[in-house]
């Protein structure tokens, strides 16, 4: 059973109005939230479904916008039923649009004694995982909320095996019956034949079978594609002796990811890459 995490432990002797919580994992970061978010309300990790512990949901797949915010604020309520507090929580995969963050500011300029507001962010990729995750939130709102940054125990050994690339993947909705060999295969040999980008073109078509085979749409290709390359480019990175080669493509691959993430096409970002490698 998952503890609460011993920073989030100490903020029970005197709750804040409005906390921000990065972590390297969005799966372990919600546990972690709604353990804190029913001790409390209610003093009471096991309680997480309930009216006064709200996770804040969208239409939109990737972003919550400024009416998700406005029907929490108003229409939801920001006075608790039966707990001491109502909790609001912003899960990790939802960024917020500008004109969410400033909605959201505004209430949190003016804090109720009665609500408090948990905003979860996630870093993406290895080289600024934590500075990744800070910069995804508007500084005036970091600079009304108390930061913390979540350790989680995730130990990803980057053994190319399908567990512990499910693990990275931390999605939940991929689970140990997802098997991912061909994709890790591709995986193995680009990690050998760097310069060969012709593997990653194959890494799109075995993308997108395993995406057609999940009934959830919440896993996209982009974002399946992106976590592929992340995983590769993380374990040529903890190698020990990691040439300087390894590490420039490494670099390259990221800037890949990023450009991906942002919703171009992978086909597209691979191609301009296959020519700087």
């Amino acid at each position: 059973m998952t503890k609460l995490n011993k920073s989030l432990e100490k903020e029970l002797d005197g709750v804040f109005h409005a906390y921000l919580l990065f972590s390297n994992s969005s799966r372990e970061l919600i546990k972690q939230a709604k353990k804190f978010a029913g001790l409390i309300a209610f003093n009471d990790e096991s309680i997480d479904a309930h009216p006064d512990i709200k996770i804040v949901e969208s239409d939109n797949l990737r972003t919550l916008g400024v009416e998700d915010i406005r029907t929490v604020i108003t229409q939801d309520n920001l006075s608790p039923i039966e707990g001491r507090y109502k909790v609001v929580i912003f899960p990790p995969l939802k960024s917020l649009t500008e004109e969410a963050s400033n909605a959201l500011l505004k209430t949190i300029e003016e804090p109720s004694k009665t609500s408090v507001f948990l905003i979860l962010s996630t870093g993406n990729f290895w080289s600024h995982s934590r500075d990744d995750s800070n910069n995804m939130i508007l500084s005036t709102i970091k600079s009304r909320c108390r930061t913390i940054f979540v350790d989680t125990d995730k130990d990803i050994k980057f053994n190319y095996s399908d567990e512990d690339f499910i693990d990275f993947l931390d999605f939940e909705i991929v689970d140990g019956n997802q098997s991912f060999k061909k994709i890790l295969d591709i995986l193995t040999i680009q990690k050998k034949e760097l310069s060969n980008l012709i593997h990653s073109f194959a890494l799109v078509n075995e993308c997108k079978k395993v995406i057609d085979n999940l009934d959830d749409v919440s896993l996209t290709l982009n974002s399946l594609i992106v976590s592929c390359l992340e995983y590769l480019t993380n374990s040529i990175i903890i190698q020990q002796n990691i040439s300087r080669e390894m590490y420039e493509f490494a670099v390259k691959v990221e800037i890949a990811m990023a450009d991906i993430s942002s919703g171009m096409r992978p086909q597209v970002v691979l191609s301009n890459l296959s020519l700087e490698v």
